[in-house]
């Protein structure tokens, strides 16, 4: 079954998760808090096509934000995706912006704060474009 298929019959956001990985032919990974983990990709995952880009960015970074204060290693590439839409970013373009520890991030990844998510959003905007249908 293609990418497109398994995405349409997804009913929960592990059903995304397994699609993704089947998809990409993942073999090194983890799933935890980040939703799916490999050394060179964090990937955030939704059931749906509620969340925003920019939503599901933020809470991505929020894991991204705590790695760095750990002194942990962080991979080259984050990835947000969904059953409709992914994107891909380079972890060095958000690192500047990281690196302030000025973001309010919230309780958790996914009770991120409006504010952050729109500090967020100014700053990974200018490296993609959102284009729905």
């Amino acid at each position: 079954m293609k990418l497109f298929q398994q995405l349409q019959n997804a009913r929960t956001e592990e059903d995304v998760k397994d699609a993704y990985i089947k998809a990409l032919g993942l073999k090194s990974y983890s799933k935890n808090l980040i939703d799916i983990q490999t050394k060179e990709v964090w990937f955030e995952a939704k059931e749906g096509n509620r969340n925003s880009t920019y939503a599901m960015f933020t809470q991505l970074l929020h894991y991204v934000q705590a790695a760095i204060n750990k002194g942990e290693e962080i991979p080259p590439l984050l990835c947000v995706m969904d059953t409709a839409k992914a994107a891909i970013m380079k972890t060095e373009n958000v690192i500047p912006l990281l690196e302030k520890k000025t973001i309010k991030w919230g309780k958790s990844a996914s009770n991120y704060t409006q504010e952050a998510l729109d500090i967020v959003s100014a700053h990974i905007g200018t490296y993609f474009c959102v284009v729905q249908d």
